[in-house]
């Protein structure tokens, strides 16, 4: 699937199916490929004449082979589309039709034909529903609306299950200057998905970072593989996934025919396989392409210099509230930054340049930053790069040459970023191409917010010692009712509270008298999941009577369960209060098997504090869990 991924977006030759001048598709397409390298074909069934050149009526007629077929015939006729790219040896078609499996049943249906006759040829599919790819690394724009092509190629690559948005993402790219690799929109996913185009792309040396948009994961086993291969080869996976409310979950159904997993399942997934979850595009699209400038970033925290006090106060709010420390300068970096700095600025970290500062002090204020240790990684929170000429000035020019030689010669990434976000017209891309100047225009918040989240999946890199997850155990029969459960879980080698299982008062004030103290009596049932709810649980029994009437009570209340099979009571001893844990595994429809672990008690459905991971797991992603709750203070000890 992968190989196929990448021969789709490296055609040698394309045909245009459908092609017409009445047709915005066709034009766009048309127009977008001038600048691709292999041959252009056209095929019309009226023949005659087409964006000023010849068609052919048929593929068949072209008289050469063709990689890339781009349908853009109505939907009845698209099966006979793809049957006759197959006449002319094309390996691979983008289909833009629309009217297929987010129609419902019916559309699915036709989707399933037009599936069936590509297969027959050995013709792999991008869509239904898709807009195309765009190759920036070859010049291959198989797109069907404007392109804005990027300045320059900083290695993101976007996959997005929705066309529009990979168009929104395009055009955000320009405004912000972020440099592009690939654009890919995979639409209806009827045979190759996203999974694959990214795993493509995360095995491409010009793509450094993948932004994925997804309204569902249609196949969890190649997600997973895919999440595996970027962490494996260091790459950031950055995805913004959809379905997190009921009301976007029905939208998503609508727009591709698909069903949203259980949200928590994915956010679960994504700490526990080191993908980066964002929120909003603007965030996606910022965090991957900081993440593929950085890199995995080393130990350490972040360095900020500015030359605003407020913007360092927000700054400094932001990075904490993101989980970024902020380290103090040791004491060789402080004097020499007070040898540097004007003698009215403090030496701490958010460093306040004030207005006073030079270019040169400025560019000897990162060199001095740069070379402490602590820091991971420097950020520099500026004025915005002047987009008019009148705005331009010798000092200007100086402080930009200044921040870009310090910044690209540091050890450490760094940034200057403006205070908020910003478009770049031609002359700022100038400037910042011209200067050299790492620049971010995704402005200060968006930058801390992508800056957290690389820390994070760069420590998780770190810490991971071993991708070799727990065999996973294998029963046949499974337990139903809590003694048979705790007895399962003895003979595995866990440890749990002793609870016998009694048929009897006598029995019962046996078991109660060989624990000696306190006891807790249970109804044993594996039709009733919460026992309190029914009266069938007496707490703190001490002595013989007060235990036949505490069996007769709890007896009493399971049999009043309508159905429900009663095996008997339990006893075990009255434990004292303390830290409750829940650990629970579930059958997900789309992820297999899951373990849930979190706060026990109440706080589980009040609080939900709970952690998600696929199963297997070992036992240091066990640990990554526990330490992710928002309760792990209580684990570790709190106030007693």
């Amino acid at each position: 699937m992968t190989e196929a991924a990448a021969a789709l977006l490296n055609p040698r030759s394309v045909v245009i199916v459908g092609a017409s001048d009445r047709s915005r598709w066709s034009s766009g397409a048309f127009d977008n490929l001038r600048g691709f390298a292999g041959q252009v074909h056209l095929v019309n069934p009226r023949g005659s004449t087409v964006h000023g050149r010849a068609v052919a009526t048929r593929c068949g007629a072209i008289g050469a082979q063709v990689d890339l077929g781009v349908v853009l015939v109505p939907g009845h006729a698209t099966a006979q589309a793809v049957e006759d790219l197959g006449a002319c040896g094309a390996r691979s078609a983008v289909i833009l039709t629309s009217g297929f499996a987010e129609l419902g049943e019916s559309g699915r249906a036709a989707q399933d034909q037009v599936v069936a006759v590509a297969r027959r040829h050995g013709i792999r599919l991008l869509g239904p529903n898709s807009l195309g790819f765009m190759n920036f690394v070859s010049r291959t724009l198989v797109w069907t609306t404007p392109v804005h092509a990027p300045s320059r190629n900083s290695g993101v690559a976007i996959v997005s299950q929705s066309g529009a948005t990979a168009f929104f993402l395009t055009n955000l790219a320009h405004q912000w200057d972020v440099g592009l690799s690939y654009v890919v929109a995979t639409g209806n996913e009827a045979d190759l998905g996203s999974a694959d185009f990214a795993a493509a792309l995360i095995a491409d040396e010009a793509t450094k970072s993948i932004a994925l948009f997804i309204e569902t994961v249609r196949d969890a086993v190649a997600f997973v593989a895919l999440a595996e291969a970027a962490r494996a080869a260091r790459k950031p996976l950055v995805v913004l996934k959809t379905g997190t409310s009921e009301v976007s979950a029905k939208s998503a159904l609508a727009h591709t025919g698909a069903l949203v997993g259980d949200d928590r399942v994915f956010d679960g997934l994504c700490q526990q396989f080191g993908v980066i979850r964002t929120r909003s595009i603007e965030e996606l699209l910022a965090t991957a392409d900081m993440a593929g400038r950085t890199g995995a970033l080393r130990p350490g925290g972040l360095g900020v210099v500015s030359n605003s006090g407020g913007i360092c106060e927000i700054a400094a709010d932001s990075a904490e509230a993101c989980g970024i420390t902020l380290p103090e300068f040791d004491a060789a970096t402080a004097a020499a930054l007070r040898e540097t700095i004007p003698g009215f600025a403090s030496a701490h970290n958010p460093l306040d340049l004030t207005g006073a500062i030079t270019p040169e002090q400025c560019g000897a204020v990162v060199d001095i930053m740069a070379a402490q240790p602590g820091f991971a990684a420097l950020l520099c929170p500026y004025y915005e790069v002047p987009t008019a000429e009148a705005d331009m000035s010798e000092r200007l020019s100086k402080l930009h040459a200044a921040l870009a030689r310090g910044l690209s010669q540091a050890d450490i990434p760094g940034f200057v970023v403006s205070y908020t976000a910003t478009h770049l017209s031609d002359l700022s891309r100038r400037i910042v191409a011209e200067a050299g100047l790492p620049y971010l225009a995704c402005g200060l918040d968006r930058a801390i917010t992508a800056l957290g989240s690389i820390f994070a999946w760069s420590a998780a890199l770190r810490e991971r010692r071993s991708d070799a997850a727990t065999r996973p155990m294998l029963v046949d029969d499974r337990p139903r009712s809590e003694h048979a459960t705790l007895a399962f879980l003895r003979r595995q080698g866990v440890p749990t509270v002793p609870a016998r299982l009694t048929s009897g008062e006598d029995e019962a004030v046996a078991a109660a008298a060989a624990l000696e103290g306190p006891v807790v009596l249970k109804i044993a049932s594996p039709d009733i999941g919460h026992k309190s709810d029914v009266g069938g649980v007496a707490l703190g029994v001490l002595g013989a009577e007060a235990v036949r009437e505490a069996y007769r009570r709890v007896m009493a209340a399971g049999v009043s369960v309508t159905g429900a099979a009663i095996e008997g009571v339990l006893v075990a001893p009255m434990r004292p209060r303390g830290v409750e844990l829940f650990v629970g595994v579930s059958q997900d429809a789309q992820w297999g098997k899951v373990l849930a672990l979190g706060l026990g008690g109440i706080f589980v459905e009040v609080l939900q504090d709970v952690a998600v991971r696929v199963l297997p797991v070992d036992a240091d992603e066990v640990k990554r869990a526990l330490t992710g709750l928002r309760g792990a203070k209580l684990l570790r000890g709190a106030r007693g």
